[in-house]
């Protein structure tokens, strides 16, 4: 017994020892056949078991394996496949080949499905987050400025965190939006800029950039048409970041750089200014002596009427320009960690975003963090959440940051304010405030440097946006999704007019508060079937349902009478002035399928229809039909070219559907009463709208036919795109006889047609010996035209912009036709293109030219060499004709007690004969004999705002892992970033990229700035 107790111990002992022999550690490096440069994040599996690792920041890795058949299996998202057998080394280096096939892109079509670019049927146009990694920018609709081929962005002023106007392939509704459908991680966002002030938010801003993984614009109505009544915009669809199984992952970011502002406008200086202020008076007044109008002048400036000449020589010019235009800095700092197991994957960021304005006294402030967890509870049902935290401050302006006319604000009125006023008195303290009982000369009496410092005019956002989803793999070919989205906002805005500043003086100061609460959440579910038939023939599905609620409360008030600016809260107001407050909402419904078919991937088909309601829409239209089809052949699986050495890809497209816009008030179908009413001397309610229970959605109907590209294994690559989007039942409101008790309604009326061309291309120009050079250019034309109005109406009541056979925006005015070379008078064309001195209103007409882009793209150039990068993105926009109002206000020539340019003065027109587009000064800007005509017609100020921008610059160097691993580091990246840096341009205002938010044109719009960052970003 005993002998066979100590023979089994020894057969142990032997096994044991023969099982610890096969045990080994098989290391190695993994690098690419491109450029030989070491791979990260490989994954290295163990052939038939689970074993497996991932390859370090250097490329290494390290993995146990037993017996000496063992195989060893390399995977890398566009690498190909690699399968090694290892035999009895310890040591193996592997070189992976890349694979074109699984670099195809992956385009993101709606509620989480994704499509092979090659298998999309639609059009749409997809930017990695690389891409627009380390801007400094507030919100990423920014970022996407020349970058895509029919998306237009445009901002609206320089104010950080601002509006952006973004318009996807035109504009289609004249009152209703024209903004797209943003969907974050499939939460549906309010994008609508929900009051703020005299500051500029914008709703998207929430978002860090730097989190976002990839950006999918669905252009056409086929591909849009899923999301039915909201989509006829567009969708932008936004997927942010999520964490990959591996070595956990920390990132550090950080970059510092300076905002400069834009280049001063050239006004005239003292001596200037007075001598143009005579020559308007001596116009006006041709029969005084001159000694006596050179007195009157003076005397109305404030100074003596019989100044000398030294003394008016040695008059002093201050800079209010460079005094409110200044430097400021930029900053941001940025820390995320992800990672995670087969199981559970997670990433998380923390962020601080802060930028000055170039104009003092404006910035934004982000504080933001980020959690995505998902977690597979089995093999049949995963876990999906996402929650960003946001609080973003910001200083605004004096006035509206969209545009201002107020005198006090220093963005409109810094270059017209009479050179010769001082800015600071000689102890430092402010010129010309009340307390002093000094006023400021001319027409803008207030010091803008005080009102700029002393007033108080803040906004407060705190954001919530998150998501829930559950998959469920009912087997493998059936998936049902659930997904809970929230969009939560509360913005509270602040200004406190200061006592000591001459507009609110007499009321000893005013406080202004609000806040806003909208709550929107969005809940669907989706059922997802997908089945190969035959090895040729495939079939998808997908059916799903969904709702969205959206409530909008508010309170605001108003105070007055405080005992000293220091006590700025409510509690020390005296005379508590309005309360005010108002609620809202919205819920939609919808149903929709998608369902596609392929034949072996060459012919492909896609049937989209979604059935909505609406509580905006009357109650004989609250539902609406959105179908769409669109269809593909990939001529390039045919057999002439499926093996072709040249031809990679060419794929023709067609789509054809209708998308809707109920992008209006909550209750602009409903009969309302409002309060406030009185009868026989008590309160009452009384009729405030008129109703209508037919109005219905704007509908939009989209035909596209596309081409998409390839050539040389994809080193040119690109897609060609027309199409007719027409805008039918426009939202619109017209007048009705005042019989009915109301004068207005609003109805389903008129038709607007775009029609487009849009060119995209990328070619890699050279790839050889770690030296890498790829051009992306695209290129977007748009023919914009109102087809119809109402009634049979040629032009809009109201808007003589909106005219049937007309784009809209059309440019409506009296022409100018010049300056008399005999007189220096401004003349205009009659009706009958008469030329005459007076300047009728109801000689207005179009003139040939339209406020809309026609032409808009980018190109960008994209150079590295091993770890140097340098990218250069220059960004155009052609064809748009504008008013310049803030040259119309600078060109007085002293017809007004303000400043001007230069210009003006030095092209004005001095003697009979002289050719010239500028009139002789005046006063009040008019002849003695034509008083009823001002010089100052807009119709002299229409310039070309076409113009093409260095919109960044950026150059960026990976340390090498050999100098960065001994630092404990996975990677080191050094980066700097220019934005706006240079402009070409026949515009000569601040800057020509600006839309007109509040009927003011250009005037009193904070302008964009120069920023220059530099960076580090670490991995560790």
């Amino acid at each position: 017994m005993i002998r066979k107790l100590l023979m089994g111990c020894l057969l142990m002992l032997c096994l044991i020892i023969k099982v610890n022999a096969q045990e080994r550690t098989v290391t190695g490096k993994i690098t690419s056949s491109e450029d030989g440069a070491p791979l990260p994040g490989v994954s290295v599996g163990l052939k038939g078991s689970t074993r497996g690792t991932v390859s370090n920041s250097d490329g290494t890795y390290k993995i146990s394996v037993s017996g000496e058949n063992a195989t060893l299996i390399f995977s890398f998202v566009g690498f190909s496949r690699t399968s090694v057998p290892i035999g009895t080394k310890s040591s193996v280096d592997v070189t992976l080949k890349s694979d074109i096939a699984d670099l195809e892109e992956v385009v993101v079509t709606g509620y989480g499905a994704t499509v092979k670019k090659k298998e999309a049927t639609g059009a749409t146009s997809n930017l990695k987050g690389d891409v627009i990694e380390n801007l400094p920018l507030q919100s990423f609709d920014r970022a996407l400025q020349g970058r895509l081929s029919g998306v237009q962005v445009q901002s609206s002023n320089g104010v950080p965190g601002g509006a952006v106007s973004v318009r996807i392939r035109g504009t289609g509704s004249i009152t209703a939006g024209n903004e797209p459908l943003y969907i974050v991680d499939g939460v549906q966002l309010n994008s609508r800029n929900d009051g703020g002030g005299t500051v500029s938010t914008n709703p998207l801003s929430f978002l860090n950039p730097d989190d976002i993984e990839s950006i999918d614009v669905l252009k056409d109505a086929a591909s849009a048409a899923i999301y039915g009544s909201q989509a006829a915009n567009g969708v932008v669809l936004i997927t942010t970041k999520k964490g990959k199984a591996g070595r956990t992952k920390v990132t550090l970011n950080y970059f510092r750089g300076v905002v400069e502002p834009v280049p001063s406008l050239k006004v005239m200086n003292s001596q200037t200014f007075i001598n143009a202020r005579i020559a308007a008076l001596q116009t006006t007044n041709p029969t005084l002596p001159l000694a006596t109008i050179r007195g009157n002048a003076l005397a109305g400036l404030g100074f003596s009427r019989d100044l000398s000449d030294a003394d008016f020589a040695a008059l002093p010019t201050y800079d209010w320009q460079g005094e409110v235009y200044k430097t400021g800095m930029a900053s941001n700092y940025e820390a995320s960690i992800q990672g995670g197991n087969d199981k559970t994957s997670f990433y998380t960021s923390f962020s601080y975003n802060q930028q000055d304005a170039s104009l003092i006294n404006i910035d934004f402030k982000r504080l933001a963090g980020r959690v995505s967890v998902d977690h597979k509870i089995s093999n049949k049902v995963k876990i999906e959440t996402g929650l960003n935290l946001s609080n973003i401050s910001q200083r605004g302006p004096y006035g509206d940051a969209r545009g201002s006319l107020a005198f006090s604000a220093p963005q409109y009125s810094a270059p017209l304010i009479l050179p010769f006023n001082r800015i600071y008195n000689d102890d430092g303290s402010y010129y010309g405030l009340p307390a002093s009982g000094i006023t400021m000369a001319g027409d803008i009496s207030g010091n803008v440097v005080a009102a700029s410092d002393l007033i108080k005019s803040d906004n407060s956002v705190n954001q919530v946006v998150g998501n829930l989803g559950l998959t469920y793999t009912i087997n493998k070919n059936l998936i049902f999704k659930a997904l809970g989205g929230l969009d939560y906002r509360l913005l509270f805005t602040s200004f406190f007019g200061d006592p000591r500043l001459s507009d609110y003086n007499a009321i000893r100061g005013t406080l202004t508060e609000g806040n806003n609460n909208n709550l929107n959440y969005t809940a669907n579910t989706t059922l997802n079937y997908f089945k190969t038939i035959a090895k040729s023939h495939s079939v998808k599905i997908l059916v799903g349902a969904e709702y969205r609620s959206e409530v909008n409360t508010g309170t605001s008030f108003n105070a007055a009478g405080f005992p000293t600016p220091e006590l700025n809260t409510a509690n020390a107001a005296a005379e508590p002035s309005s309360v005010g407050g108002f609620w809202t909402a919205v819920k939609t419904a919808g149903v929709f399928t998608n369902i596609g078919y392929d034949y072996n991937k060459k012919y492909l088909i896609n049937l989209v229809a979604r059935y909505d309601g609406s509580s905006r829409f009357g109650a004989n239209n609250q539902f609406g039909f959105f179908p769409s089809v669109s269809a593909k052949w990939n001529i390039v699986e045919e057999n002439f070219l499926k093996n072709s050495l040249i031809v990679s890809d060419l794929g023709l497209r067609f789509s054809y559907g209708s998308t809707g816009n109920s992008q209006i008030g909550n209750f602009d179908s409903r009969r309302l009463y409002g309060l406030g009413g009185v009868y026989q001397g008590f309160s009452a309610i009384t009729p405030s709208q008129l109703g209508n229970p037919n109005l219905r959605w704007e509908r939009n109907v989209t035909l596209n036919l596309g081409l998409d590209y390839g050539f040389f294994g994809g080193k040119v690559k690109g897609s060609v795109e027309v199409f007719e989007r027409n805008s039918k039942d426009l939202l619109l409101t017209r007048s009705i006889p005042q019989t009915n008790g109301f004068s207005s309604i609003t109805e389903n009326i008129g038709e607007v047609v775009n029609r487009g061309f849009e060119f995209g291309i990328s070619t890699t120009n050279f790839d050889k010996g770690g030296f890498r050079w790829v051009t992306d250019f695209n290129f977007s034309a748009l023919d914009n035209k109102v087809k119809e109005l109402y009634e049979g109406q040629d032009v809009l009541p109201g808007n003589l912009s909106v005219r049937v056979g007309f784009p809209l925006g059309t440019n409506v005015t009296v022409p100018f036709a010049g300056v008399n070379p005999a007189n220096g008078r401004p003349m205009w064309y009659d009706l009958n293109d008469n030329i005459t001195y007076i300047n009728r209103t109801s000689d207005q007409r179009p003139i040939g030219n339209n406020s809309l882009t026609k032409q808009f793209g980018g190109l960008t150039n994209t150079i590295s060499y091993k770890g140097l990068e340098l990218t250069a993105l220059f960004q155009y926009d052609f064809g748009r004709v504008l008013a310049n109002l803030q040259e119309f206000r600078l060109a007085d020539n002293a017809g007004a007690l303000r400043n001007g340019l230069q210009y003006y003065w030095d092209n004005r027109w001095t003697t009979p004969g002289q050719i010239t587009d500028v009139p002789r000064p005046a006063d009040v800007r008019t002849e003695i004999s034509g008083r009823v005509s001002s010089y100052q017609s807009v119709a002299r100020f229409y310039q070309d705002a076409s113009y093409i921008r260095l919109k960044q610059v950026g150059l960026s160097y990976s340390l090498p892992n050999k100098v960065i691993s001994r630092m404990g580091f996975q990677s080191v990246k050094l980066y700097t970033q220019a934005i706006n840096l240079l402009t070409w341009t026949k515009w000569t205002g601040f800057d020509p990229e600006f839309t007109d938010q509040s009927g003011n044109g250009n005037q009193g719009i904070v302008p964009q700035s120069r920023s220059f960052i530099f960076g580090v970003q670490i991995g560790l």
